[in-house]
């Protein structure tokens, strides 16, 4: 069945999350993602200049669709505690949902020297360093969250934990909700 131009790219993102999920961004190559897909390499270059075009926009793709997200869950809540722990509450299962996604972006933070491949995930964790940052702003004016913590740094604390979150769930074990809610909970008493 032929598909159309954005199922096509849709489908060899998936189909290349797949395989580098895997196999590895680096020992991945286009013909094995064009076979996956079932379709011949000229046309994976008709979608994708590269693979790493298209490493590239599966960052950005599991980016927008985690801002997307956790805007959604958060919406409604004024409570910028309440933000973070909705969030936190959530993301066993986003990153269940976005696994392959995430194992290529956390091999490739690992492994990766590609200059393009590290600096859009760098656009991707400062995203997420400016969306948790404002809920500690937002904390600090309310008076939720202490006036003299970095928003940067309790941001990057969070950041921290869900990549290790992310490397143990998704690599070698699933963790205890209970430990990962106590873990925010830690954070969030440091913050008051």
């Amino acid at each position: 069945m032929r598909l159309k131009a954005p199922q096509r790219r849709e489908q060899l993102m998936e189909v290349a999350s797949k395989l580098f999920a895997r196999l590895g961004y680096d020992a991945t190559t286009t013909a094995a993602i064009a076979d996956a897909a079932g379709v011949t390499e000229p046309i994976l270059y008709r979608h994708f200049e590269s693979k790493q075009e298209m490493f590239v926009a599966i960052v950005k793709a599991v980016s927008e669709q985690t801002m997307n997200h956790w805007q959604e869950i958060i919406a409604g809540l004024t409570d910028p505690a309440q933000q973070i722990r909705q969030v936190s509450a959530e993301m066993p299962d986003h990153m269940a949902h976005l696994a392959d996604a995430y194992r290529v972006l956390h091999g490739a933070l690992a492994t990766s020297r590609d200059k393009k491949v590290l600096a859009v995930i760098k656009d991707h964790y400062t995203e997420i360093e400016k969306f948790f940052s404002k809920i500690v702003k937002d904390g600090q004016k309310t008076g939720t969250f202490r006036k003299d913590v970095q928003p940067k740094t309790a941001a990057w604390q969070l950041i921290m934990t869900g990549i290790g979150y992310g490397m143990i769930a998704l690599h070698l074990m699933p963790l205890d909700r209970p430990l990962v809610h106590e873990s925010i909970e830690s954070i969030l008493r440091g913050l008051r």
